[in-house]
């Protein structure tokens, strides 16, 4: 009876430790890229809804070599959402389509009728550069066919074949529609949106 009762015992002590090894592999990848110190310094562990946003870092954590190296990682989609978001708060606004890509954003949009297409491109591509990093690109078209454009790399990765070529192809027919106000130097951008060093 004794090893009957010992064996369901050994069997549920060894799943328990196994969880808890999954759990500290977790929170050691989550603390890679979160600092040793305070904890009001490091990430919100379980941030509660509503709950702002907060990191603190001093320079000499920080390897130096390897920040400059990092690449800026955004969610798309929720960007996308959020733009789209955004622009139909505007009245007149009725139909918005937002593509994020690795360094540009191309918003397609219907403006209102009674607006002028300069003032409505303005304020869409003001509306997304105030949601981006600023090595990014912003392209508007009030075109219909713009909307067709975008849908048709909607499922799209930055690694298919011809990703470039067809967003370049996109780009250029976009910028024949209104374009805002904001001056964009594409040539300081150097390859596909990467700073070129300004000597």
């Amino acid at each position: 009876m004794g090893k009957l009762l010992a064996l369901p015992l050994l069997a549920v002590l060894l799943m328990m430790t196994g969880c808890m090894d999954v759990n500290d592999n977790e929170e050691t990848s989550h603390n890679e890229d979160t600092l040793n110190g305070n904890t009001m310094d490091s990430y919100n562990e379980k941030p509660l809804e509503g709950q702002v946003g907060y990191v603190r870092y001093k320079k000499d954590q920080l390897d130096q070599d390897v920040e400059k190296k990092r690449n800026i990682q955004i969610n798309r989609e929720q960007m996308s959402d959020m733009i789209s978001r955004m622009i139909l708060r505007y009245d007149g606004f009725e139909d918005v389509a937002t593509l994020v890509t690795d360094y540009e954003v191309l918003v397609a949009y219907q403006k209102p009728t009674d607006m002028d297409p300069k003032l409505a491109a303005d304020m869409v591509q003001k509306t997304a550069y105030s949601m981006v990093p600023s090595f990014y690109r912003v392209y508007t078209s009030d075109k219909q066919s713009a909307f067709g454009d975008i849908q048709s790399v909607s499922t799209s990765t930055v690694y298919d074949e011809q990703y470039r070529e067809v967003i370049d192809s996109i780009i250029n027919k976009m910028k024949k529609a209104p374009q805002g106000k904001v001056k964009q130097n594409d040539d300081q951008m150097g390859t596909h949106g990467k700073m070129t060093n300004q000597g």
